[in-house]
């Protein structure tokens, strides 16, 4: 059986959030608002001003901390205590993740406004779940996807561009982490349209990197990114069959934030450290390997383990994160390529190694 889940309206527009009442009043008028208060500062005057003008009922709860089950029942609690019948999530992708979740737990709508583009999640039908300090320990896999995401461009291009060129590094991974399966899954549908729409994201971030230092980057090629973050991973996210497959990039990402010194980095970043490591297993040629750096550098993104925050104890760190990686052996027989923990090892000290060598060559 083959399941996708999408909004049924995603809006990437600029000053989008002076109309967003009329579009939430279809689902909801009386909501919870939960996001950060750099978020929420960001938002609220369009936000509840067009609330207000659709005499939509809400009421704010400022959150700080991470997407974990206790987070997840503490906002059901309130939203059943207040009897609202919508849920609004403003913020980045842990404030995401707990709407969706809380929305699915009490069977009410969901509406993302996300303020920064660095994952998908205003769109994935998934809450990844962490500890209170920021450990990955799960996944929750949700029946929908949220059902209005409202992308205010104007906001988004705001915020730091860190968060942008982490949510580049994670759309880029997509692509990546699914080739390798083709080769022994080539009449497999789901894969292959997962690897169309990830291949056209692929092909609009690399445009853009290409060009990142163009004077005049065109507003539409902004849009681009910002659909190709959100929609085009989203949509990849969105498919799905009986079969599943390890994506190694995000593997090693749930590895890296049980290591304490990764906490300050955003998940773009781990991720996309993932999948050099990925293309070390794979063997790919030196300038595959040259070429993503290069990308990476631009962005300013990780090549190193020092960039992650990893700079003492650093071999019984890599042990720490080869022994936290966990792949089902089924998944990984679908690879075109072996993986064992002393692969994954020497992959991320070669990984490291040209990092440092590129840094110093600059």
């Amino acid at each position: 059986m083959i399941k996708i889940k999408t909004p049924k309206y995603y809006i990437n527009e600029y000053d989008i959030l002076q109309d967003s009442g009329k579009y939430i009043l279809k689902f909801a008028n009386n909501v919870l608002i939960v996001g950060g208060k750099t978020s929420l500062s960001a938002t609220k005057g369009a936000l509840l001003e067009s609330l207000k003008s659709e005499k939509i009922k809400y009421h704010v709860e400022y959150f700080h901390g991470y997407c974990s089950f206790e987070n997840i029942d503490k906002f059901a609690e309130i939203a059943k205590q207040l009897k609202v019948n919508g849920i609004i999530g403003v913020g980045g992708g842990t404030v995401m993740d707990i709407v969706k979740a809380v929305g699915e737990k009490i069977n009410i709508p969901v509406i993302t406004v996300p303020t920064i583009a660095a994952t998908c999640a205003s769109w994935s039908a998934l809450s990844v779940i962490y500890d209170d300090d920021g450990k990955h320990k799960d996944f929750y896999i949700l029946k929908n996807s949220p059902i209005i995401v409202l992308a205010d461009t104007r906001i988004i291009l705001e915020a730091p561009k860190r968060y942008l060129n982490a949510g580049i590094g994670d759309t880029i991974v997509k692509w990546y982490e699914y080739i390798p399966y083709l080769s022994k899954n080539y009449n497999d549908i789901t894969l292959n349209i997962g690897l169309q729409i990830s291949k056209l994201a692929l092909n609009i971030l690399e445009d853009y990197i290409e060009n990142l230092n163009t004077p005049d980057i065109k507003e539409l090629r902004y849009k681009d990114v910002i659909d190709s973050i959100f929609m085009l991973a989203g949509l990849v996210g969105s498919i799905s069959s009986e079969k599943s497959r390890v994506a190694i990039g995000h593997t090693i990402h749930n590895s890296l934030t049980h290591i304490k010194d990764t906490r300050e980095t955003l998940h773009g970043e781990k991720v996309i450290f993932g999948l050099l490591v990925q293309f070390i297993l794979e063997k790919r040629n030196k300038e595959e390997v040259k070429k993503i750096i290069n990308y990476l550098k631009l962005l300013n993104l990780p090549i190193t383990l020092g960039q992650l925050g990893i700079k003492e104890n650093v071999d019984s760190k890599i042990s720490s994160i080869v022994n936290g990686v966990k792949f089902d052996s089924e998944k990984i027989d679908g690879l075109n390529f072996k993986i064992d923990k002393d692969s994954i090892r020497e992959a991320i000290i070669k990984v490291d190694e040209l990092g440092r060598a590129s840094l110093e060559n600059v």
